[in-house]
């Protein structure tokens, strides 16, 4: 089921490479030789011409080209139908394994809740059984912290995101300004590089905070 994807993927990409020389937009960047951008940074950069980034704009159309809208819509609808696919796929093997009557095991109750409130107990209107009992001024204390805690972890997502973008702005013209030949010739390419490292380093670190115990 994945090939569909890879293969109208690949074919996008080709399509890229065929119009490479007919789009309108990077001939007019690789023709701009009389227009002068201004510096990345303010000292040790100098004018540049936009024709400079004449490679950039040929690499951009590669994988942003007029099929990239049709493999986004293919995509769209590929995965509602890979998702059918396998709920169908799904069903024949509980069929074959005889497992249509199984039923996933009910939640247990955590220790710590059943230790704590186990002098609690009400009577469950559904099965009839006692069990244990929350109060509801506890229950919204609980809920009020959980909710103080998942706000707080967006908020780090999003300042996260925004200290990224920060970063490259900055970063780019002080790489622009570095002394080495290769990476001032490379800023942007180094810029993109260490955001993206830093960025995986985040991704990892709020994995290893979700995973931890209590969340």
């Amino acid at each position: 089921m994945l090939f569909p994807a890879a293969f109208i993927g690949l074919f996008v990409f080709l399509y890229g490479v065929i119009t490479l020389d007919h789009c309108q937009v990077s001939k007019e960047v690789c023709q701009a030789t009389d227009i002068i951008m201004c510096p990345v940074c303010d000292k040790y950069c100098p004018f540049m011409r936009l024709s400079d980034s004449c490679v950039y704009a040929k690499v951009t159309h590669l994988f942003d080209n007029g099929a990239t809208v049709f493999f986004a819509v293919f995509m769209a609808v590929w995965a509602t139908v890979f998702l059918e696919f396998w709920k169908r796929r799904r069903a024949v093997i509980a069929y074959d394994w005889d497992l249509i009557d199984w039923e996933e095991e009910e939640e247990e109750i955590r220790p710590q809740f059943e230790a704590k409130y186990s002098k609690k107990e009400r009577m469950n209107p559904i099965s009839g059984k006692p069990e244990p009992y929350q109060a509801f001024a506890d229950k919204c204390s609980r809920l009020i912290v959980s909710a103080s805690g998942i706000f707080f972890m967006i908020c780090v997502v999003i300042a996260a995101v925004f200290g990224i973008v920060i970063y490259r702005v900055v970063t780019v013209s002080t790489f622009a300004a570095f002394k080495w030949a290769l990476i001032r010739n490379n800023s942007q390419v180094a810029t993109t590089g260490t955001a993206v490292c830093i960025n995986f380093c985040i991704i990892m670190l709020l994995n290893v905070v979700s995973e931890l115990p209590g969340n």
